[in-house]
């Protein structure tokens, strides 16, 4: 299965990092329908599962991360997750990613 890790230094305080990591959540979870999300008690760091892929982001002073496992479909549905994952990130964080 094909895995994602990426960390990106996000410029803005940690309040601001938390608000746009909980804008990310939303957007994607809208787009690639995760059909769980778990939120940590300081909404800091968040689990979302679905369609066959599982994503762990979080926040801290510095940096956003994400880490995970897309699809056994590989490209099929793995590609379109991870590049707009991408998308989403640089958008919100408006940081273009490697």
């Amino acid at each position: 299965m094909p895995s994602i890790s990426v960390s990106v230094a996000h410029d803005q305080s940690l309040d601001e990092a938390q608000r746009r990591l909980e804008a990310v959540v939303q957007e994607i979870s809208r787009r690639f329908s995760f059909r769980r999300i778990d939120w940590s008690p300081d909404r800091r760091r968040v689990e979302l599962e679905g369609l066959g892929a599982r994503l762990d982001m979080w926040v801290d002073a510095q940096d956003i991360h994400v880490t995970g496992e897309l699809p056994g479909l590989g490209a099929l549905l793995g590609g379109p997750i991870a590049s707009g994952l991408k998308q989403v990130l640089e958008r919100t964080f408006r940081r273009p990613l490697p």
